[in-house]
């Protein structure tokens, strides 16, 4: 999802009517079929609200768990660590499994 500021300053070039679709798409980095689809009316005028976290986290980073540029934390580091852990503890009480079969 985009964020809401993104999505405002789409629809503000969009009502100025000075740039073209695809001029706008550039310039903001999203696809032209993005600023097409709020331009016609297809996709709402709604976006993502700013996190704080991300504005903490700074600028994306390599990540030394899985090599992935992302900004930190890493979610997809934090996904697999979750399922090696409940792997872990099925594994360590399998009569929890038959119980739930």
């Amino acid at each position: 999802m985009l964020p809401i500021e993104l999505v405002r300053e789409i629809c503000r070039m969009l009502d100025e009517g000075e740039l073209s679709q695809r001029k706008i798409a550039a310039k903001l980095g999203v696809s032209r079929g993005t600023v097409g689809a709020l331009a016609t009316g297809r996709r709402g005028r709604y976006g993502r609200e700013p996190d704080a976290e991300q504005e903490i986290a700074g600028p994306p980073q390599r990540c030394g768990g899985c090599g992935m540029k992302v900004t930190m934390p890493c979610v997809y580091c934090r996904a697999v660590d979750y399922r090696l852990r409940k792997r872990t503890q099925a594994s360590a009480n399998p009569a929890a499994d038959r119980r739930a079969a």
